[in-house]
């Protein structure tokens, strides 16, 4: 990340920083200790600071790619959360958005058309996989590109982290990337199951998702559900909207993820300018 931030924003990066990032970099035997987040950010942060003319950090793209390729990707089409070891085949929303937009950003800058073929499939996988009322799943078994459990739906996955890939995806003619971008974004305007907005303006908050409703206060439940439906090769759906409940909380990256998605974006005004984000974001007499 703070390669990326200080790519955009044309800042040096910090002595202490730019040396324990290269030692990292330089240090291969370190790298099977990435989840997905930290590899394709740090691929990310690479391609920012070679794209803005520090090319010092170049030396470390194709190294990185070439990790992802061999040890993320899966035969699937979508990609597991660490290079090995039992979690790896559980890999979550998240883990697909960080890993194909750094292949989307790899592929872009170089021109090796693998990687963009790799996040292109990922993206059409994604869509596919895509819920009714646009919801998107939070959790995958990578190995065989089946969906083990909707839930929780998060919020910061509808405005956020989807629109920030599938505008990559828009970018490179992938069919139905628009589409799901809207169908996702309306989701947390209020087409979902329950039928309410996930926004509180009046607070400049979000609701961070919808929740089965035994599982607001423990995660065992939905780690036993995954195994099991990897075991038996389910397919897993929605439930019921009755056993479903809303998590009230918001965490500032949820935030930060809808700046970046749509900073810069003047194509999407229903969606920008929707009469929910033009309300005070204080209550009157505040």
């Amino acid at each position: 990340m703070a390669l990326w931030a200080a790519a955009e924003l044309r800042l040096p990066i910090p002595e202490r920083v730019r040396s324990e990032l290269k030692a990292i970099l330089s240090d291969q035997s370190q790298w099977s200790a990435f989840r997905a987040q930290e590899l394709g950010m740090l691929l990310t942060g690479v391609i920012a600071q070679a794209r803005a003319g520090e090319r010092e950090w170049l030396c470390f793209a194709s190294p990185l790619y070439r990790f992802l390729k061999e040890r993320f990707h899966s035969e699937s089409g979508l990609f597991f959360d660490a290079p090995s070891g039992f979690r790896r085949r559980f890999a979550s929303f998240a883990t697909q958005t960080y890993l194909s937009i750094a292949c989307y950003q790899y592929g872009e800058f170089t021109g090796d058309v693998s990687a963009l073929v790799m996040a292109d499939t990922c993206v059409r996988n994604l869509i596919a996989l895509q819920g009714p009322q646009g919801e998107w799943p939070w959790f995958f078994d990578a190995k065989s590109g089946r969906v083990l459990d909707f839930y929780e739906v998060y919020s910061v996955h509808q405005y956020g982290m989807a629109p920030a890939l599938l505008e990559w995806a828009e970018r490179f003619g992938r069919r139905g990337a628009r589409d799901a971008l809207v169908k996702g974004f309306n989701w947390v305007l209020g087409h979902n199951q329950l039928g309410r907005t996930m926004l509180v303006p009046e607070l400049s908050l979000t609701l961070r998702s919808q929740v089965r409703k035994h599982e607001l206060k423990s995660r065992a439940r939905r780690m036993l559900r995954a195994l099991r439906n990897t075991w038996l090769e389910n397919d897993e759906t929605l439930i019921d909207s009755a056993d479903v409940r809303v998590r009230l909380e918001c965490r500032s990256y949820e935030l930060g993820w809808i700046l970046w998605s749509f900073g810069r974006r003047t194509d999407l005004r229903d969606l920008s300018h929707n009469d929910v984000f033009e309300q005070p974001s204080c209550p009157p007499g505040d």
